[in-house]
Parts: structure tokens; C-alpha cells; sequence
């Protein structure tokens, strides 16, 4: 009769038998197959959003002033520089119906981060109507990528010279020589525009609008450029697998170390394999993030120190569990002795009956 703590060791002893393992196996190989898929459609579905072209800022003609449209071309994140095509919609004042021609003189004034006077633009009467490539500043940290934001803040103003209108000053005033210009209402949109690896949003700042002398709104705006939800998916996709590298050297490692696994010639290679796959996949990171960054701090310089101790482990393991080979030594005069063989066991048979004559 089997009692309860003989039967209790039996099903621990059979829950730890490498049968019980071997049947744990599959259902990990499942779990990991389905977090790929899940990562692997996660990861090209917002590709695919991220791919399509934004349509920018809807346009309502029936607003009188200006409308100026800046369609983004360009975003360089290490130098903090946001590039635009500056043109402006059909049925805009001073503008033709088509939008090809100018009608009226007009000055544009577009400010941006760290520059105090901005970039003053002149069109006059009858010039035709291209894109003009405009550059603002931006501020953010590329540091903090693929979290980074880079926003500019920028003043549209529109003028218009004021006319003279023929009236004599009076005797004992001093006319000026050139009238003061007209602030002119005018209003900022962004155009269609794909730029891949990031999504750019334009808002109005109704804090910071400012009023002009005949009583025209001159209003503020923010332009942030952003990483792509693609963008930032794709990255930490390659953060988690240089998080997993030395995660399975080190596991190896240990196993070897605690002697449960042999130690092989070719896990140095593999191990230093690892170590040397670490800084492609750093520089493998879309956007290509500086030097430095905090996942330089948080990621890159652990995953490299944890492959270098994964190395240090197997040395280690291969000292303490690796045998060395004795040759014999040949002297001088003398035939290397012959090694060793298999000792053999003569039995002598119990009935002397059975030893044959000789």
C-alpha cells in the first residue's frame, strides 16, 4: 500500500521528469508563435495607416483675408529645422481666382522659434504666384527618441501698403514720407503633405493672438512634428529583441556554468556573434537617434555590458568543467610508453569442474 507522501513525491518527481518538460515545450513555442503574429500585424498595420497621405487643414474660401498654405517637405530633427512650401489658396485677397497671379503689392511676414524679425516676403502686382521654400526653427530634444517632439511656433502677419488718399496736411504738421502699412486678416493651413516616418499637426495659439492698429487679429500658430505611431512601434520592436539578446546568452551562460549543459567550442562564437549584432541593430534604428540618447543610458550600453558578462560566464564554465588532453611525453632514448587501455576482469569460474583440460 502506497502511502500519501510516497504518491506526493512520485507526482513531483514525475512533474520534473524531462517527459513533463518535453510536454511544456509546445505550449511556450505557441505562446511565443502568437505574440510574433500579433506584433508582426501590429507593426505593418500601422505601416500601412502611417503610409497615406494627410489632406492637411480643410480650406473655407468664404473667410475673407489671406490664406497662406504651408505644405511640409522636410523634417530635419538633429538640427531642429521644419521645411515648407509656402503658396497660397485660390480665392485668397490680393490673390488671383486661380491662385496663379498677384493682384495687389502685399508683404508677408512668417516669424519663427529663435528668429526675432522673421522672413519678410514682398510680392507685387502681377507676379506669378510659385511655392516659395520656407524654413522655420524648431525646439525639441532628438535625444528622447523615438519619443521626441518638435514644435515651432510661428506669427503670420499680412500688410498692405496704405494708399494715398490726396489730402493737403495742415499748415504747421509735418506729413510723413511713407504711410504706415495695413495689417491685413490672413489665415494659415497645412496642404496636403506625406512625409514617411512622421506625423505634423498645425494649431492655433489663441493664447498669443495679438491685434493690430485697424483692429485685425494677427494670429500665432504651432507646428509640431512628431514620430509616426509606425515609427515608434518599429523602434521599440528593435529596443525588445536587443533587450532579448543578452537575456538568452546569459541563460545559456548559466546553464553551462551550473553544468546541466556541456560547454561547446562554438558558443564563444555565438556568444561574441551577439555582442557584435548589438551595434548594427543601434544603428539600424530609424531616424538614427545620436550618441547618447536615453536609450543609449537605458538599453544599448546593458545589452552590450550583459552579452560581455554572458562571454565572461562561458569562459568561466569552460575553465571549470573543460578537461584538458594529456599526450604522452616522449624522452630521450626512450619510446613514448603506451597509453593506458580499458582494464579487463577475469572472472574464475566457481565449479573447477568446468575449467577445460590443458
Amino acid at each position: 500500500m502506497i502511502s500519501d507522501d510516497e504518491g506526493a513525491g512520485r507526482m513531483s518527481t514525475a512533474e520534473g521528469s524531462p517527459l513533463a518538460r518535453q510536454r511544456r515545450f509546445p505550449w511556450l513555442i505557441v505562446i511565443l508563435s502568437a505574440l510574433f503574429a500579433v506584433l508582426y500585424v501590429t507593426t505593418v498595420l500601422l505601416y500601412a495607416q502611417g503610409g497615406q497621405t494627410d489632406a492637411g487643414t480643410p480650406i473655407d474660401n468664404s473667410k475673407a483675408g489671406m490664406h497662406v498654405v504651408l505644405t511640409p517637405r522636410d523634417v530635419d530633427a538633429a538640427a531642429d529645422r521644419l521645411t515648407f512650401d509656402l503658396a497660397f489658396a485660390p480665392g485668397s485677397e490680393f490673390v488671383s481666382d486661380d491662385g496663379l497671379t498677384v493682384t495687389e503689392d502685399f508683404d508677408l511676414l512668417l516669424s519663427s522659434v529663435g528668429d526675432v524679425t522673421g522672413r519678410i516676403m514682398r510680392f507685387e502686382r502681377g507676379d506669378p504666384v510659385t511655392p516659395i521654400s520656407v524654413e522655420l526653427r524648431s525646439e525639441g530634444e532628438i535625444e528622447r527618441w523615438p519619443f521626441d517632439t518638435h514644435p515651432t511656433r510661428t506669427l503670420l502677419l499680412v500688410t498692405a501698403p496704405a494708399h494715398d488718399d490726396g489730402t493737403v496736411p495742415a499748415a504747421g504738421t509735418v506729413q510723413s514720407a511713407q504711410p504706415a502699412p495695413t495689417a491685413v486678416a490672413a489665415e494659415l493651413m497645412l496642404g496636403a503633405h506625406h512625409i514617411p516616418g512622421w506625423s505634423i499637426t498645425l494649431v492655433e495659439d489663441a493664447s498669443a493672438a495679438a491685434t493690430a492698429e485697424n483692429g485685425t487679429i494677427v494670429h500665432r500658430y504651432i507646428i509640431t512634428a512628431e514620430r509616426s505611431t509606425a515609427t515608434v512601434a518599429f523602434g521599440l520592436v528593435l529596443l525588445t529583441l536587443m533587450v532579448a539578446l543578452p537575456a538568452i546568452g546569459l541563460t545559456a551562460a548559466i546553464l553551462v556554468l551550473r553544468g546541466r549543459r556541456r560547454i561547446e567550442v562554438g558558443f564563444f562564437t555565438w556568444n561574441a556573434g551577439m555582442l557584435f549584432a548589438t551595434p548594427t541593430l543601434r544603428n539600424f534604428l530609424p531616424g538614427q537617434p545620436p550618441i547618447g540618447s536615453w536609450i543609449d543610458y537605458l538599453i544599448v550600453l546593458w545589452a552590450i555590458a550583459g552579452l560581455i558578462l554572458a562571454l565572461l560566464i562561458s569562459v568561466i564554465a569552460w575553465y571549470r568543467w573543460g578537461h584538458s588532453q594529456h599526450r604522452p611525453v616522449r624522452e630521450a632514448g626512450h619510446p613514448a610508453a603506451p597509453e593506458a587501455g580499458p582494464a579487463i576482469r577475469h572472472e574464475r569460474p566457481s565449479d573447477p569442474a568446468a575449467v577445460p583440460d590443458r
